[in-house]
């Protein structure tokens, strides 16, 4: 008599891409609560260090904990917008004239931001390395513009230039970011001159979830599904997103928009 087989009912609702994207927007959610009571607690307390006589390992621990509460708050958040965009259709979005500059502008002062501020939550070592600072070169016309979804095309390139940062342990970290309109569409172009991506990896890191950060420090924090974003916000906007990588003289990673979208 062949054996019978039972099939958990939750795992069996979660069955099929649709039903992981129920289940890690559930997960996500279920997360933030606890999160939120952590960091908030953990945030209070530190607050009251200079009236409390802490020890200094108790000092450390309760820093450690709101840090790495932190962290994963911001993780979180990035797998809930992971979900929202793969919940959305081309009609979804909230296109209007963007000017592309400004966008630019915007998003390389929010990277620069974003990077010191993760150096701050990182090693000594790491600290004296980041100190010579990170340099956004941006070249685009003044006047172009693009019909756009400002909030997701925002994220796009912010990821593309967090990456470029991130995945570069020089002193000083240059980025060059190119806009250029031609033939009926538009690109941007973030170049890196940091290590470079591995030829069998190149046809894989826009794939949810795949992370090629072993090879360089084992140590970016991540889900893997950024590059996975952008490609889809770039094919919600009807473009593509490419990239040319050279081991050990770093990465261009080209967004490419229709002019008419």
């Amino acid at each position: 008599m062949p054996e019978e087989k039972h099939t958990d009912p939750i795992i069996k609702t979660f069955q099929g891409n649709q039903g992981e994207d129920k289940m890690l927007s559930l997960v996500s959610h279920k997360l933030k609560t606890p999160l939120s009571i952590i960091n908030g607690y953990s945030e209070a307390i530190l607050s009251q260090a200079s009236k409390e006589s802490f020890s200094p390992f108790t000092a450390n621990a309760l820093e450690e904990i709101h840090k790495q509460g932190t962290k994963l708050c911001a993780l979180v958040d990035k797998l809930l917008f992971f979900n929202k965009i793969n919940s959305l259709a081309p009609r979804d979005l909230a296109k209007k004239s963007t000017n592309l500059k400004s966008l630019l502008k915007a998003c390389a002062n929010e990277a620069i931001s974003h990077g010191e501020r993760m150096t701050q939550t990182s090693s000594t070592t790491d600290k004296a390395i980041a100190k010579r600072g990170t340099f956004i070169e941006i070249d685009c016309p003044s006047s172009l513009e693009m019909n756009a979804d400002e909030e997701l095309l925002s994220f796009a390139i912010e990821e593309l230039l967090d990456n470029a940062i991130k995945f570069n342990n020089k002193p000083e970290k240059i980025i060059k970011v190119q806009c250029t309109n031609h033939a009926g569409s538009i690109s941007i172009s973030v170049r890196d001159y940091g290590e470079g991506i591995r030829s069998q990896d190149v046809n894989k890191i826009f794939d949810h979830f795949y992370q090629v950060d072993d090879y360089f420090t084992g140590q970016i924090e991540g889900w893997g599904i950024g590059l996975s974003m952008v490609k889809s916000i770039a094919q919600l906007h009807g473009g593509s997103v490419s990239v040319i990588s050279d081991r050990g003289l770093g990465s261009i990673f080209t967004l490419n928009f229709p002019l008419a979208n």
